[in-house]
């Protein structure tokens, strides 16, 4: 819904056009959607006499509400003036001031005509349907009108200009509408990922101050294993992930190597690191270059199973070695009962 009707002072147009006697240029109106409002643009001069002018009406099509307004009537009308309203509705008001100087009675008197000249749906109707017939329609109701309450002969211009939504918005005529649903999620997405960005050239930079590494730090996404990965929340410390190095620079170097080398991005993990609502694993690609994953939930990351260790064995030799110097020294001791018994 627009705003309540903007009608603007005749004598501050007159004020601001002494100040800026040329029109600003005219800039294309933005045109994202089609137009929602129409501008009733009229100039009237007598035939005889000394009175001039024009008005410029700006009506939602939606409502038939008018959401901005403005008169001008010159006594003594400035002979041989006329301004064409096939010019672009701003610069066709600011050119009213042309006609001569204000009258305010006559003006007032004649503006209040313009009120009861076409309803809310006759509105609506026009901005549907503003055929070259319908102009000249109302332009004949409209002069008739006025020359009823001056009492002389009118002939009258009169024309009608869609505009757009983003022309009195910027103009300040009527407020922005809020964004839609589907305008607030996009702003959203983008405010995230503008976030995001910023987040993670953060963390670049964190990175790159730690204290316990001095060489170059890339960044990495993890290589997700639903089926035997391990969870991001249960890693540790040497064990073995897989990563996808990302970004240019060193980054584009070390992913070139590996794959012209045949390597899988399988490194350890050399440290853990949570902030704000991040885990940050650091592997360890080489002595010189460290890379970190940023994780926000729980997720499984692709790991190299570590050999187990082989169970430990009963050491079976030592059981021996008492068997054997068992029977030896029951053999000694049995030769000892043999010889006793041949030689004593």
């Amino acid at each position: 819904m627009p705003d309540e009707i903007k009608i603007v002072n005749v004598q501050d147009i007159a004020n601001e056009t002494a100040k800026r006697p040329e029109p600003e240029p005219v800039t294309e109106p933005i045109k994202k959607d089609e137009p929602e409002f129409i501008a009733l643009k009229s100039t009237f001069v007598p035939s005889r006499g000394d009175m001039g002018g024009g008005f410029c009406i700006i009506i939602e099509g939606k409502t038939g509400k008018t959401v901005f307004q403005v008169f001008w009537l010159a006594k003594p009308y400035a002979s041989g003036v006329m301004i064409e309203p096939s010019k672009e509705w701003r610069t066709f008001v600011k050119r009213l001031p042309q006609f001569g100087p204000l009258d305010k009675d006559w003006g007032e008197k004649l503006q209040e005509q313009l009120k009861g000249i076409l309803t809310l749906e006759e509105k609506k109707k026009l901005f549907e349907n503003y055929t070259k017939t319908k102009i000249r329609q109302l332009e004949s109701i409209i002069r008739r009108s006025f020359e009823n309450t001056a009492q002389c002969v009118f002939s009258a211009l009169t024309e009608v200009e869609p505009v757009f939504r983003a022309d009195l918005e910027r103009a300040k005529i009527i407020k922005p509408l809020p964004p839609s649903p589907e305008e607030l999620a996009r702003q959203k997405k983008e405010q995230e990922e503008k976030e995001k960005a910023e987040q993670e050239e953060k963390e670049k930079e964190e990175a790159k101050k730690e204290g316990n590494f001095e060489g170059t730090i890339i960044m990495c996404t993890p290589v997700v294993d639903p089926v035997k990965g391990k969870a991001s929340s249960e890693v540790m410390p040497g064990d073995i992930i897989g990563v996808k190095i990302e970004g240019e620079g060193t980054s584009a170097l070390v992913k070139k190597y590996l794959e012209e080398n045949n390597i899988e991005p399988l490194f350890p993990v050399d440290e853990i690191k949570e902030t704000q609502g991040k885990k940050l694993i650091y592997v360890k690609i080489s002595d010189e270059i460290r890379g970190y994953v940023s994780i926000t939930k729980d997720i499984k990351i692709k790991i190299k199973e570590q050999p187990k260790p082989e169970a430990k064995t009963a050491n079976l030799s030592f059981f021996g070695d008492i068997i054997f110097f068992g029977v030896l020294f029951g053999a000694l001791i049995g030769l000892l009962f043999v010889l006793r018994y041949f030689f004593l």
